[in-house]
């Protein structure tokens, strides 16, 4: 991938995340810092996407996205869920899911089928990585704290 293709990648998915959040009637504060999250996040998965497959590119993908929007949340004290949306975004395989449809009208089965496993296997993917990232975050706060505690005791 060339940087110029990087970079109109990038702006192109913030248009389109800005775009996206607007048609959901995000407030308006939360736009930029939501489409920026959106287009760090379609840039790790282009990045990884390379060098693994789609599948593990979407999961590590979903993972950072999620701590991330649960941190920005916090920092811009709104709910997750506007985060969680921008980040969702580019990671739903639209394409995938429209190639699918064409090859059941068609009438091109073996690749409907091979293309609905794959759908399938990102949705799952998203929502187990989008679990995983709270989870993770918890548990860095509980690990922290309990750090905090010892650390206390020992004094």
């Amino acid at each position: 991938m060339t940087i110029l293709n990087f970079l109109l990648q990038a702006v192109a998915s913030l248009l389109a995340i800005i775009t996206f959040l607007i048609v959901l009637n995000v407030q308006r504060s939360m736009l930029i810092p939501g489409g920026v999250l959106g287009m760090a996040i379609w840039l790790l998965y282009l990045l990884l996407k390379g060098p693994t497959n789609v599948i593990i590119a979407t999961f590590v993908a979903a993972i950072l996205g999620s701590c991330i929007s649960q941190i920005l949340s916090i920092i811009y004290k709104t709910p997750a869920v506007v985060f969680i949306l921008a980040i969702l975004a580019p990671l739903v395989p639209g394409y995938i899911s429209y190639r699918t449809t064409a090859f059941f009208v068609t009438g091109d089965y073996s690749q409907a089928m091979i293309h609905a496993t794959l759908v399938v296997i990102l949705a799952l993917v998203i929502s187990i990585g989008m679990a995983s990232g709270t989870v993770v975050l918890k548990l860095y706060h509980y690990l922290k704290k309990r750090q905090s505690k010892l650390t206390v005791n020992k004094q």
